[in-house]
């Protein structure tokens, strides 16, 4: 047996392998006019009257995203539009235009499944205002949906890169939903309870967030930078601070969590406090003002709350009711 000295791609991650991209990337000349280049949940350019586009581009996989064994072609196809306006509205102030997808189909699909897929796709882009410009379809091992977004800036976008000390770390809605309902959908059980019924839907039926960031962007709240849950809350701070050396104070106590979370976890603060931070595919918005605007926010849009804030440490401390606590990341990894 002959064994290979070359380490795997797990020793880096997923995140580790797009440092590596974004380190070893083609440089951009002046005249790409880029205003915002990888690493960021969208890439962005600007056009000769300096209009800015906002492009994007996810992909979900069978068995890796969802699994045809308990999600419909309708679900499977909002999730997949979902996911993408997460990104566009993780730049504040972008409205999403065009859409172009790319499906993958095994030899055993129906044409009954395909046709509830793509209308599905196209009642989820309706309700944003996207146009469906093109794509392809191709035969798959397994069901394969990639989407590129395309929108237009309304202003500049925000980054993830402009936190500053003191800033405050906001979240909008609950979290740790959807790691829960993936749970329950992953044991098998067949007869669920109400709270877990509602979990599961969490999981199976995620919405973006544009309405708030409109919301934000229309009442002239600076955000000085942001991303979305897709990862987890523990890694959307740790992309909002520790990837550019800076640091931040968690308040677990303060994170929100459904009433049905605690429910499920028999209000375990552990597993609580697990689903929240590592559960993933929530797509919430995870961004951070100054704090002299925490005030206005909470008048304009009372259901964000308020979990931490930045400072230059390099470091992410998590404290419960001033308690300092060890927290690892637990989520899903792709590599």
């Amino acid at each position: 047996m002959v064994i290979s000295s070359e380490k795997l791609l797990s020793s880096i991650g997923e995140f580790g392998l797009i440092k590596f991209i974004k380190k070893n990337n083609t440089k951009a000349l002046k005249e790409h006019s880029v205003k915002l280049d990888i690493g960021d949940d969208c890439f962005v350019f600007a056009s000769a009257k300096d209009n800015r586009y906002a492009v994007t581009t996810d992909i979900i996989i069978e068995d890796i995203h969802f699994k045809t064994k308990w999600s419909s072609p309708e679900q499977i196809a909002k999730k997949a539009v979902e996911v993408n306006v997460s990104d566009i509205a993780s730049m504040g102030c972008a409205k999403p235009l065009y859409m172009f997808v790319s499906a993958g189909f095994s030899e055993k699909t129906t044409a009954a499944f395909a046709k509830k897929f793509f209308r599905a796709l196209k009642k989820s882009c309706d309700k944003y205002s996207i146009h469906i410009s093109g794509g392809d379809t191709v035969k798959a091992d397994k069901l394969t949906v990639s989407i590129t977004l395309i929108g237009i800036c309304l202003s500049d976008p925000v980054s993830r890169s402009g936190a500053k000390e003191s800033d405050i770390i906001c979240v909008s809605g609950l979290f740790g939903d959807s790691g829960a309902g993936f749970d329950i959908l992953n044991s098998g059980k067949r007869i669920l309870k109400q709270h877990e019924k509602k979990l599961v839907k969490k999981h199976l039926e995620p919405e973006a967030r544009l309405d708030i960031a409109y919301k934000m962007f229309q009442n002239n709240i600076k955000i000085t930078s942001m991303t979305d849950s897709s990862d987890g809350l523990l890694k959307s701070v740790e992309l909002l601070t520790s990837d550019y050396k800076k640091g931040a104070v968690i308040y677990l106590d303060k994170i929100p969590v459904s009433n049905e979370l605690s429910e499920f976890s028999k209000k375990d603060k552990r597993k609580i406090y697990h689903y929240a931070l590592n559960g993933a595919e929530e797509f919430e918005l995870v961004f951070t003002i100054a704090a002299c605007d925490k005030i206005k926010l909470q008048k304009i849009l009372p259901s964000v709350s308020f979990i931490g804030s930045v400072d230059n440490s390099g470091k992410i401390k998590y404290c419960d009711k001033g308690i300092k606590t060890e927290i690892k990341y637990d989520g899903f990894k792709h590599f």
